[in-house]
């Protein structure tokens, strides 16, 4: 008996020694649950579970019913009543099933958890029963790559099938349950869905989607599967996959490493949400093929799209497609979780803090801005300015339905709305993680309380909106490890102290690691001094690129239709927020008539802009203006008088101006 242990455990660890990436991953997640928001960041999380997050399956047929393995009669885009199980709408509602799973959890809600859990359940018995190797256990393994099954796009089954692999990592980070590691097992191991569709309907832009981007939203699942079981096949599929994908995709190294979109890819056009998951897929390669050059293939493809699309609010533009840089430019609601994700594994991966900068960006200046106060209505598009309900006007997209209108649904295609339950959680999930070679790391600021390796911490904090963060420490016995500190980007002169005295630690690629005994009654306290930043971002010219080829579909890039290329504008950030001009607002979709717009700021430098801290936070966050606690002062020129104008932040805004047009620029 006691020799039959020893050969388990004997294996068990070789079987850990050999599922470990050739490249060491630097900060791991830890489980979902181990991290909970608090203050603010709760208040927010709280709305979203009161909200669209927990109620969204009484909206809509789709995610009231998709994957029980029956037909819905559902709005889609191609138009009403389209009847299908599969394509489309598993794609939608796997987002909210994520996102609302890590919500119930992280804010132990039994009602989320119990809601989601009995979805997945089904799904879990569903592939443990079945004699096929796929989530959708209720179709043969074929229907994810037909091109004219059920949904008539076999590559949104292919998708959906990532995104349910993707929820149901979380269902076991949250559970343990073996038998959700059986499923995602049983279904890998066959690396079937890494394969592409004949004809993607993206194929326009085949360097760089066409063999790669719907099957390979895969990967993220299969190599957390993979590292967890061990399974040869996995390691074996996804290696067969990187050799053909280095063979077929040689282009998308070259070209992202070169310069314009219109010099070098020529008609290509690029649609936004497959960039943003796609641009991940070499680093994820990466992992198991040891290749440098994958890597840095992605570093090059997002610094491309930030080259030439980025916003100020911390994305690239996408109208679906990548529409260049300009006031406005509008980003497709669906982008921002799937940017925070894939930098997210840039982080884990690389271990650089640019990918946390560039995160927690993104999550706090365009999260809020295109759903409700109260996380009940929401919108498809958000864009740098919005002066009124119909300035400017949305980009059409497929399907019926107004864009950068806020509705409980968004929209009649239904991503967005399914994709914006991921924003909450998915900064959550992140803000703290294992580093390599054992100890903690606080990547991501913001108010939460973390259980792991033995010790309790509370950090107690009003970041963003103020530049102070205190974490408690609690723990039955002290605890001797390393905790790292993000130090961030846009941060000067950032300083730890530990229980009342200055600590100094050693600088390790953008964290301050701090070794010792830690020791319940710990008190550490952080100060992040913000200072304004003024920057000049230029409008820039788009080729012209139809939507898509079918006649319903067929447009002009509203990016080619604009006659601004070339003007220069002036942003102003204050520490990682945005600051705009507020036009104030009724609801999400009135302005407050009458407000004057016509904005030039009037700066030589930022020494010109007084900062006001005159107020604390509310007793409950609500993303009120009038409620922020930090403004900015700015002299300017507003409908052509000089004057001073009170900026906010971006965040809290749902009309505003954020690139203000430079003087003698028009």
């Amino acid at each position: 008996m006691v020799i039959k242990k020893l050969q388990i455990t004997l294996i068990c660890i070789i079987c850990a020694a050999c599922s470990q990436p050739k490249i060491e991953q630097r900060y791991i997640p830890l489980d979902l649950g181990q991290i909970k928001p608090e203050g603010w960041l709760k208040d927010w999380a709280e709305d979203a579970a009161n909200g669209i997050t927990g109620h969204l399956d009484e909206y809509e047929q789709v995610f009231e019913y998709g994957w029980l393995g029956r037909d819905i009669s559902a709005r889609q885009s191609d138009g009403d009543g389209v009847i299908s199980s599969t394509g489309w709408l598993l794609e939608q509602s796997a987002y909210w099933l994520d996102g609302a799973l890590k919500l119930g959890f992280q804010l132990k809600d039994s009602n989320l958890i119990a809601k989601t859990s009995r979805r997945l359940d089904g799904v879990v018995d569903g592939v443990l029963a079945s004699e096929n190797n796929t989530f959708i256990w209720w179709k043969p393994d074929s229907i994810v790559m037909e091109e004219n099954g059920d949904a008539g796009k076999g590559s949104f089954n292919n998708w959906a099938h990532g995104l349910m692999g993707r929820c149901l990592v979380s269902y076991w980070q949250a559970t343990h349950d073996e038998r959700i590691l059986k499923a995602l097992e049983k279904v890998y191991s066959s690396g079937y869905y890494l394969k592409p569709p004949q004809e993607d309907i993206y194929a326009k832009d085949a360097g760089l989607t066409q063999g790669m981007v719907r099957g390979a939203v895969n990967l993220d699942a299969m190599s957390e599967t993979y590292m967890l079981t061990g399974n040869g096949k996995i390691l074996q599929a996804m290696l067969d996959y990187a050799a053909e994908s280095s063979q077929k995709d040689e282009e998308r190294r070259l070209l992202s490493k070169q310069g314009r979109h219109d010099s070098n890819w020529g008609d290509a056009t690029i649609h936004g949400v497959t960039f943003n998951e796609v641009a991940r897929v070499p680093a994820l390669l990466s992992l198991w093929t040891g290749s440098s050059e994958e890597l840095e293939a992605s570093i090059h493809l997002l610094e491309w799209g930030d080259r030439y699309n980025g916003l100020p609010y911390g994305l690239v533009s996408a109208e679906e497609w990548l529409s260049g840089i300009g006031p406005y430019r509008f980003t497709e609601t669906c982008d921002i979780p799937a940017a925070m994700w894939t930098k997210t594994w840039m982080l884990r991966i690389t271990g650089q803090s640019r990918w946390a900068d560039q995160v927690e960006r993104a999550f706090l200046n365009a999260g809020p801005v295109p759903v409700s106060r109260d996380f009940k209505t929401m919108s498809y598009y958000q864009c740098p300015n919005r002066i009124d309900e119909n300035t400017p006007q949305a980009p059409p997209i497929p399907g019926p339905g107004r864009q950068i209108v806020y509705t409980p649904t968004g929209n009649k295609t239904l991503c967005c709305v399914g994709s914006s339950n991921w924003i909450i959680p998915n900064y959550v999930q992140n803000m703290w993680m294992r580093a390599a070679g054992g100890g903690l790391a606080c990547v991501l600021y913001g108010p939460c309380s973390v259980r792991a390796d033995g010790l309790e911490l509370l950090c107690e904090t009003d970041f963003p909106f103020k530049d102070e963060q205190t974490v408690m420490v609690k723990a039955e016995k002290a605890v001797r490890m390393p905790v790292y500190f993000r130090i961030p980007g846009w941060c000067k002169g950032m300083s730890v102290s530990i229980n009342g005295k200055a600590t100094e630690g050693d600088y390790y690629e953008g964290f301050l690691r701090i070794y010792r005994k830690w020791e319940d009654g710990d008190v550490i306290d952080i100060n992040l001094p913000m200072e304004a930043k003024v920057y000049t971002v230029e409008d820039n010219c788009y080729p012209q690129d139809p939507y898509f080829t079918e006649p319903h579909w067929g447009r002009i890039n509203t990016a080619a239709l604009d006659t601004t290329a070339g003007r220069k504008y002036t942003c102003v950030d204050y520490g990682p927020l945005l600051y705009s001009l507020p036009l104030y607002d009724i609801d999400e979709n009135l302005v407050v008539p009458g407000q004057e717009s016509d904005c030039t700021l009037a700066l030589e430098d930022a020494s010109q802009i007084e900062v006001i801290s005159a107020k604390e936070m509310p007793a409950r966050w609500g993303w009120r203006i009038e409620d922020v606690p930090t403004v900015l002062k700015v002299p300017a020129i507003l409908e052509g008088r000089e004057t001073t104008v009170t900026l906010v932040p971006y965040n809290c805004t749902k009309f505003r101006v954020s690139m203000f047009p430079e003087k003698d620029n028009f």
